[in-house]
């Protein structure tokens, strides 16, 4: 095989590849069920990856034990796969559940696949300034981060005002969340187009 033969194909694999991620993402937003996500404020910067907004939402950080405790299974370590059950609800899906295994999750509830970034066994309270013994997930569903037009990120991450800043995200039938809309004060703001 001469040299340009092998350089066209290997040409072509990275296209195939890059076209791959192209239609994986478009198959989740296309076929996934819409939900809207509330957030929770973060400060990021990168020069290297441009503006962005990064996100953060409270079925993120998921209570395992004490009076606000999630059903489902108890024991989980760092990097395992979860299923988060999710309650649709107009001001915001909210986790009811959360399991090793798919099956666990009840019908007519949505499967959210996320990993587990770390297992807490005690949490800050804003209220009383003290750490309390309070066992908590720390969940990542791959939609933390959204790029957006230079300059408009802070915006975003640190709504003023009052502005209440949601997420309508589709979830696919594999568990999978990809980013639709960014919502200030209910109204779309950003919406995720393939070009």
């Amino acid at each position: 095989m001469n040299i340009w033969l092998k350089i066209a194909l290997l040409v072509v694999v990275q296209i195939a590849a890059l076209a791959a991620m192209v239609a994986d993402k478009q198959w989740t937003l296309n076929t996934g069920t819409p939900v809207v996500l509330q957030t929770e404020p973060v400060d990021p910067r990168s020069m290297f990856m441009g503006d962005y907004a990064r996100l953060a939402y409270p079925i993120s950080r998921l209570r395992l034990d004490g009076e606000t405790a999630l059903g489902g299974d108890k024991e989980f370590k760092r990097h395992d796969t979860v299923w988060v059950a999710l309650r649709p609800n107009p001001d915001g899906a909210q986790a009811v559940s959360v399991h090793h295994q798919r099956s666990a999750i009840a019908p007519g509830l949505l499967a959210l696949k996320g990993e587990v970034l770390s297992v807490n066994d005690f949490e800050w309270d804003r209220t009383t300034n003290k750490s309390i013994k309070q066992r908590t997930l720390q969940v990542r569903y791959g939609i933390e981060q959204y790029y957006v037009q230079e300059g408009t990120g802070r915006q975003i991450e640190r709504p003023r005002g009052g502005e209440k800043v949601s997420i309508r995200v589709a979830i696919d039938a594999r568990g999978k969340a990809g980013i639709l809309a960014i919502l200030l004060d209910g109204r779309e703001r950003y919406r995720e187009t393939l070009f």
